[in-house]
């Protein structure tokens, strides 16, 4: 019995040993055809949904008046008379530079910090004259996670998770507020220049993100 216990356990510590020496071939392959350390990208990324519900309210369907018509006889609201009324506004879209460092073969960490401008015009409700322009601009940075699952020499597949912060102002307005992200699906294509892509959901964007980078 004690003879059998020996001879399961030299074979456990030999297995144990295979797939350390095949885990560091494995990685030793791997930075031979991906020497690469840190990378820095730049991007545009989709709708930022929590700058639309915070600031214009021409998103998120909130109370301004996008009426523009000149006075009409029969109106009793004074307020629809001689107000201001805004036009529909409209934003950049994220904006962002990232920068970041491969620990492993499978996990890299990123930084990731930028901005969403904001503008909109407004009208006198009278006459439908020009009275200002509005103009802002949120920004946010956003820590990131990613997890590799594909590594080849030209394509590498990612999902990804992000924590971070945002803050900006609009038409007299100015908010703080917590910024989250959450990657399903990233690739990057290329060796030293390359393109990314990847579908995104969270508070600085929805939708798409797509952009070029470098590695070093």
């Amino acid at each position: 019995m004690k003879r059998i216990l020996l001879t399961a356990l030299a074979l456990l510590i030999g297995a144990m040993a295979l797939a350390q020496d095949w885990r560091a071939e494995r990685n030793k392959a791997f930075k031979e055809k991906f020497p690469y350390r840190y990378e820095v990208r730049l991007g545009w990324s989709g709708y930022p949904i929590l700058d639309a519900n915070n600031f214009p309210n021409g998103y998120s369907g909130g109370h301004r008046d996008y009426d523009i018509m000149p006075y009409h006889p029969g109106s009793g609201d004074v307020d629809a008379l001689y107000g201001t009324a805004y036009a529909p506004e409209y934003m950049t879209g994220m904006i962002s530079g990232e920068f970041s460092i491969h620990f492993k073969r499978w996990f890299t960490l990123a930084v990731e910090a930028g901005f969403n401008g904001i503008w909109g015009e407004v009208y006198d409700k009278y006459d439908g004259s020009h009275v200002r322009t509005n103009r802002g601009v949120t920004f946010t940075v956003i820590p990131h996670a990613r997890f590799y699952w594909v590594n080849t020499r030209s394509v590498r597949m990612y999902s990804g998770i992000g924590l971070g912060v945002g803050l900006g102002g609009y038409d007299k307005e100015f908010m703080v507020y917590p910024a989250a992200q959450l990657s399903p699906v990233g690739i990057t294509a290329g060796r030293k220049i390359f393109f990314f892509a990847e579908g995104s959901i969270g508070t600085a964007y929805m939708g798409g993100k797509f952009g070029l980078g470098y590695r070093f």
